[in-house]
């Protein structure tokens, strides 16, 4: 299983030492990218400027999650069926993609097979990108029946 997650922003010093936790302890293949630019846009720009940047990133064999408020809940177990399902993504590898401030452009929205929300709240790429570590993390450890996952 490979993972590829995609994320709007850098995180601060605080951040990457939690995402580097997570990171060490799940065993599947996992990369990140962070995309950063320093260019100031007006606001009707941004999303489609960060789509073109994105998209240099994207496998187009992978299946492609984005996380969005207006996107599905899942509870845990849901979430790691995504992980066992090779039916849902015919064994591809996983993209998970956390836009900016401003959201995902129409034509990342296009691209995606799933649309995930981590909460009807919203959250900064930053905490974001911690909550989905922890969430792929978890389901690792609901697939292996490690005590990790509680209920």
């Amino acid at each position: 299983m490979q993972i590829h997650l995609i994320s709007v922003g850098k995180l601060s010093k605080e951040f990457s030492s939690i995402a580097d936790e997570y990171q060490k302890m799940i065993k599947w293949k996992l990369k990140t990218t962070e995309i950063t630019y320093l260019q100031k846009l007006p606001p009707n720009q941004i999303k489609p400027f960060e789509a073109k940047l994105i998209t240099q990133y994207l496998d187009a064999k992978s299946y492609k999650i984005i996380l969005d408020v207006a996107g599905r809940e899942f509870d845990s177990h849901e979430f790691t069926g995504l992980f066992r399902s090779g039916s849902l993504i015919n064994n591809k590898s996983l993209e998970f993609i956390i836009g900016g401030a401003f959201g995902l452009d129409n034509s990342i929205h296009s691209i995606a097979g799933a649309s995930l929300s981590l909460s009807r709240m919203t959250f900064s790429h930053r905490i974001a990108r911690i909550m989905l570590l922890e969430q792929i993390y978890r389901a690792q450890t609901i697939l292996e029946n490690h005590p990790y996952h509680k209920a």
